[in-house]
Parts: C-alpha cells; sequence; structure tokens
C-alpha cells in the first residue's frame, strides 16, 4: 500500500527574458524608457510586446493563470455571467431535486420574533487524480454565523477521523492483506431531523424564490449544510445506524468503527470523515454486505476501490519497496537561537517571511504523508517566534526537498514485529530545545 500527496502539475519553464532571439522580447536598451511608464509590456504595431528586463514578469503570469483556472465561481451571479453557466445550473436544479425529495423544508410565515438565517449557494468542480473535472456541485448553505447559540441550537461538536487512524487502516491493509475500499454518502446532513425544541427559519435560496412564496419563508425540517448543529446531527444518525449493523465504536477514535466476526474470524474496519467512509475488511464480500446496510438507512454511492483519501493519493502495488533519498539539512549548518535577527536590516528582512505558515504545511505533510521530515519540521519549528535569515534557509531546504520527491510513494513494505529507531546522543543541536 502506498500514498502520497497530491501536488499540482509542474509550471512550464519560465521563458529566458535575456534571450536576444526569443520573439516578443524589446532590447534593454529600447525598453528603458517603456519601462520607467510601468508596465510588464505594451502594444507595438498591433502585437504585445513584453519588457526584457522586468523581473516580475512569473509573479504577474502566475496571478494571471490563477485567474484563468478558478473554475469556481463565488456568487450566484458571477456563476450566471459564465460560458459553464448551463452546467452550473443542472447542478442548481439537482440540488433543489435532492432537498425537495427529502423534505428538507415547508414553507410558511416566520414569526416577528424569529431569527431568519440567510442562505447562500456553494459551488464546487470535482475533479479527479489528474486534474479533470469530473462533476459540477452545486450546495445550498445556511450561514450558521446568523445563530444564536442558546437559541438556535446547542450541541455543536462532532468528531472525524483522525489521520492516524487512517494510516493505521493502511499499514494494517499492508500487513494483514486487506481490502480498502470507499463509499460517499449523498446528503448527509439532510438524513437527520432537527429537534423540535429548536424552530429554525431560513430564507429562500438565491434567486430561486416560488413566485407564490409572498412572506412566507423556509421552516427547516432537517439539518444542512451550514448549520452550527447539523454535523453533530449528522455524527449520531450515522452512529446509530453502525450500531444496529453490528458495529463497535473505537475506543481512542470515535469516528471509526469495527466489527469482528468470530466464527469466521474476519475483520472489518471504518473510518469516517463528514460523509466519506473508508473501509477495509479481510473478505470482499463483507464489503458489499455493509454497503447493502447503510443503503438501508441512507443514500450511499459506491467509490470502488479506494484511490483518494483526504487528498492523498493510495494505490496497491505489491512490488512497491522505498527509494533511498538524499539528505533534507545542511549538516554543516547548525541552527540555534543565536543565528535571530539583532539589527534593523536583519529584522526588515525577515519582516514578510511567511516562516510559521511554511512551518504548518510541513506539519501538515509530516502528519499526512512525510514522516521522513519530522525531526527538520521540528528543529525548524523551535525558532517560529523569532526566526533568522539562517532559519528560513533551512526551510527552503525542506521544501526543495520535498520538491525532488513528489514523484515518489510512502511504500508500506517489510513488516517487522520489533519497532526500531535511532537518534544522535551527542545533544550538540538540541541546546535551544
Amino acid at each position: 500500500m502506498a500514498g502520497k500527496g497530491v501536488t499540482s502539475p509542474s509550471a512550464p519553464p519560465s521563458p529566458d527574458l535575456h534571450d536576444p532571439e526569443m520573439p516578443g522580447l524589446l532590447p534593454a536598451d529600447e525598453a528603458e524608457d517603456v519601462e520607467k511608464e510601468g508596465g510588464a509590456w505594451f502594444t507595438c504595431e498591433s502585437e504585445i510586446v513584453l519588457l526584457e528586463d522586468f523581473v516580475g514578469f512569473e509573479k504577474v503570469l502566475a496571478v494571471e493563470m490563477s485567474d484563468v483556472e478558478a473554475l469556481e465561481p463565488q456568487m450566484l451571479v458571477e456563476a450566471k455571467h459564465r460560458l459553464d453557466w448551463p452546467l452550473w445550473e443542472k447542478a442548481i436544479e439537482e440540488e433543489l431535486a435532492t432537498l425537495k425529495k427529502a423534505s428538507t423544508w415547508r414553507m410558511e410565515e416566520a414569526p416577528p420574533e424569529a431569527n431568519v438565517i440567510n442562505s447562500k449557494w456553494v459551488f464546487k468542480a470535482k475533479k479527479d487524480a489528474v486534474g479533470n473535472i469530473t462533476h459540477y456541485k452545486a450546495q445550498l448553505v445556511a450561514q450558521g454565523f446568523s445563530q444564536i447559540g442558546g437559541v438556535d441550537y446547542d450541541d455543536i461538536y462532532t468528531p472525524v477521523a483522525k489521520m492516524a487512524s487512517f494510516q493505521a487502516i493502511i499499514a494494517m491493509a499492508n500487513k494483514l492483506g486487506l481490502v480498502l475500499h470507499q463509499v460517499d454518502i449523498k446528503g448527509a446532513y439532510l438524513n437527520r431531523v432537527l429537534n423540535d425544541d429548536k424552530v429554525l427559519y431560513m430564507v429562500h435560496p438565491p434567486g430561486y424564490k416560488p413566485s407564490d412564496a409572498a412572506k412566507c419563508v423556509l421552516h427547516l425540517l432537517k439539518a444542512i449544510y451550514g448549520l452550527k448543529q447539523a454535523a453533530c446531527r449528522w455524527y449520531q444518525k450515522l452512529r446509530s445506524i453502525f450500531f444496529s449493523l453490528g458495529f463497535n465504536q473505537s475506543a481512542v477514535d470515535q469516528a471509526m468503527f469495527y466489527k469482528l466476526i468470530p466464527q469466521d474470524k474476519h475483520l472489518i474496519v471504518v473510518t469516517v470523515h463528514v460523509d466519506d467512509c473508508t473501509i477495509a475488511t479481510s473478505m470482499t464480500h463483507l464489503v458489499e454486505d455493509l454497503k447493502a446496510g447503510l443503503s438501508h438507512h441512507i443514500k450511499v454511492t459506491d467509490l470502488s476501490e479506494l484511490h483518494w483519501m483526504l487528498g492523498i493519493q493510495v494505490q496497491c502495488d505489491q512490488e512497491a519497496h522505498t527509494k533511498p533519498l538524499s539528505m533534507l539539512m545542511d549538516t554543516q549548518v547548525r541552527l540555534t537561537s543565536e543565528q535571530a535577527p539583532l539589527t534593523t536590516a536583519e529584522f526588515m528582512v525577515m519582516h514578510d517571511v511567511p516562516y510559521c505558515k511554511a512551518v504548518s504545511a510541513l506539519n501538515w505533510a509530516v502528519l499526512a504523508m512525510h514522516p521522513d521530515i519530522a525531526f527538520a519540521v521540528a528543529m525548524v519549528t523551535c525558532f517560529g517566534t523569532n526566526p533568522g535569515p539562517v532559519h528560513w534557509e533551512a526551510i527552503k531546504q525542506i521544501f526543495h526537498y520535498l520538491a525532488g520527491t513528489q514523484d515518489l510513494w510512502l511504500s508500506y513494505g517489510e513488516t517487522r514485529h520489533i519497532l526500531e529507531g535511532y537518534v544522535d546522543t551527542d545533544g550538540s543541536m538540541a541546546e535551544d530545545w
């Protein structure tokens, strides 16, 4: 079993802005006057000409490309002005049909003192592992931030499976030869009826208010996405379903359920992340039995074998082996707090450096798929309060290491029953820890 993080396709190499043979570039001596007037390019004889010495070209190009690739409109008005509006409109109609079929609300006039919750459309272009759009999805969500605590909701806590639980399932599947499958639950939050003691009213979906609505609003009968208590109510419903199917709840992860079949010595484990369920079992027919059992209570989509999990691509490769990697830290550099900025100039250099954000991103990589960088990340984290240029260079070296290993896989290969660990016992680089 192997897992790796999904990375966006590598950007094509930027052109050499100083190549005199490249068409569309203006020679340096002719570009000076134009550059003084501002701008990265200008029009010459009906052709767009790029300034040769414009060093910010790559950043501008990245911004322009990000705008072009922004596939998901932020508002309904924006969606209506796009060429792919028919696809988004179809997605909206499908969402409204689902809500109507689930008897999510009924129209009635709200009392004068009622807190009427706003709603909005959220658009999502679902993609496959290579970035191709597979499905346009529109979701009506309540703006839960306008709810009043104690009046509109009480409990809001809901557990989701820990990343360590997902990793443990993959490791177990490798060691015990388990089959990994995945199911998606359609309209998860719509499967739970709201409590009668909390009466919630919501405005009509933007752009889709019935002509006969008059002063009526929507009295919510079931939880929808965005409500403060929606996730909690859905988890309670799903837990009761698993209990009815003979599953037990894990004592260490409330979003993990398991079932033992003693007579056949079979095992089935399920981890839940909101509406995504990852299933590990020793027999394929147990997966089909579980899917059939869930279908009696809720509507599920069979995603077959596990290929995608929380942004991590997973595949089964029995012949995969781990590969030796290059060093991700400079062994000649010793990181200490003495390398923190001391002068005004050094403070100015580090003022806008996103050190803490970079450390946060690296910590996620450690938890998800890169335990090999755990020590290095722990070290650079120690200097987050007052990092210096040397510490920032160490951060960048870790990112360079990750860039060079993005095509490698975290492989679960040889299994050992004895846990082995290694440590540098001289403590020479741990004085600031």
